[in-house]
This record gives C-alpha cells, structure tokens and sequence, in this order.
C-alpha cells in the first residue's frame, strides 16, 4: 500500500505545482499535516537537533527538489525513476554508519533492480530538461539521507518524526515562498480544487499515511532489505501518469519495469530464507 500511495503522490505533485508554486504548496503541505498530528504527538524531549536534521533532509533536499523537478518536467514517470536513485544512496550511507551490510543476494538484487531503470533512463521520450534531472538527482539523495536519518532515531515515534519535521519546515518554506514566489494570498484564492485536492493528498496520504508507516517500518527492518523494494515505485508511477497525463508507454518501458520487479523479487526472497 505504502508504494502505490507515493506512485499516486507524483500525480498529485503535478497536478498541485500548475496552481500553488513549490515553496507555498509545500508550506501548505506541511501545515495540513502538523494541524492534523500536533493534537495528538508530542514534541520529543532532547531531539530537536535531530529532528532538524531530518527537517533539513527532507524540506529544502527532498520535497523542495522534488517538487521543483515534477514542475519543470513534461514526464513525472522520469522523475520518479531518477528518485529511486535514493536506495542506493540509503544503503551506501547505512552500509558506511550502522553496519548494515547488505549481503550477495541484496546487492545482486539492487544491482538489477537499477539495471531496470538505467534501462529506462534511454527511453528517448523521458528526459525534456537537463535542470529536472539534477534536482530529481539531489531529491534522491537527500532521500537516502533522510532514511538513514530516521534509522538512527528509534526513540522518536514515525508519527512525531513527521509531524515535528513537518512544523520546523513551516518557517523555512513560507520564508522562501515570500521571497521568490508570487503573494501566497492571491496563489490560494486563485488555486483550483483539483490544486488543493492534489496537496491535501500528498500531506495525507503520502506523508502521514505512506511516511509514517515506512518510518516505523525502517525501525524494524535492515535499510538494505527495504530500501530496494521501493524500486516498485516508478514502475507503479509510470503506468499512472499514462493513464492521468497520456504519457507515453512504450515497450521500451514495460521491459524495464518487469527487470525492476525481477531486482524486488530477489531482494524478498533473501529476506526469506535469511
């Protein structure tokens, strides 16, 4: 569930980005979501430089650059292939700080699995931009960052994790809105409902829903068996936006799609016979 709501969340990006720009949508975003979990999460005593750290990783690194890259872009699949690029970086960074081997079957399964979408990287319909493909690159990154993140921090509730991550990137997110973009006050009186219908999603669904439950999941589970199973996600993706946006679905695609599944596959059943 947690993958086919974030393969959603990228046509609900679009579909926000053409009403709200990057910095107010995502201000709004984070305001929904600590509206709906404050009440209910407490704030974690002595983890407030963590908890900005985390910020850090995920407003200006991964949201910021993700939602700037969807709106540049005339294929969100391509974008949401570039960000599984953030496993790599998650089991490198888990591989290098907690010890987290990933052992032969796991590697020969990320190995694939990114055999997949490099195969998919030369579908010539996919990349319209040089800019989208170097923010979709450094959200990825800040991606793998933030889960090695919250692999670190198991005394800190998924919920409180997003929720107070969220309201420290309130400040930074309308500050940036006010100083790049067009009067957040007009963008939202004008804004459509599909617009505030797409950011209500992605605050939803894809943040305290899908986050949430991956956060609690990385506590329990080894990054390098996790990380890669988040492969599915483009694949998912792709298919989506065919169907919302009529982006092209080509050959080319489905077989990098069924390579990428081949990857997950193997990654599962090393987990099973551990």
């Amino acid at each position: 569930m947690i993958f086919i709501l974030w393969a959603l969340n990228y046509i609900a990006i679009k579909v926000s980005v053409n009403d709200f720009p990057v910095w107010t949508a995502l201000g709004i975003r984070f305001s929904i979501i600590v509206v709906l979990l404050a009440p209910f999460v407490k704030f974690p005593k002595g983890q407030f430089r963590s908890l900005l750290l985390i910020s850090a990783a995920l407003v200006p690194g991964h949201f910021g650059l993700l939602f700037w890259s969807i709106q540049n872009t005339a294929s969100v699949g391509a974008i949401s292939v570039i960000i599984q690029l953030g496993p790599a970086f998650s089991v490198l960074l888990a591989w290098i700080f907690f010890k987290d081997t990933p052992g032969i079957k796991r590697i020969s399964g990320l190995l694939i699995g990114f055999m997949g979408i490099v195969f998919l990287f030369y579908e010539p319909t996919f990349f319209d931009t040089l800019d989208a493909l170097i923010a979709g690159l450094g959200s990825a990154f800040f991606m793998g960052t933030y889960m090695v993140l919250v692999r670190g921090k198991n005394q800190i509730s998924p919920l409180a994790i997003i929720c107070w991550s969220s309201a420290l990137g309130i400040p930074f997110s309308f500050g940036m809105a006010l100083v790049l973009e067009a009067p957040i006050l007009e963008t939202i009186q004008s804004a459509s409902t599909e617009s505030w219908l797409g950011i209500a999603y992605a605050a939803i669904a894809s943040s305290i829903i899908a986050h949430g439950s991956w956060a609690w999941m990385l506590r329990r589970q080894p990054i390098s068996f996790l990380a890669p199973l988040t492969l599915i996600v483009p694949v998912l993706a792709v298919f989506a936006t065919v169907s919302v946006f009529d982006e092209p679905l080509t050959l080319h695609m489905i077989i990098a799609g069924l390579i990428v599944l081949a990857g997950i596959g193997l990654i599962t059943i090393s987990k099973a016979y551990k």
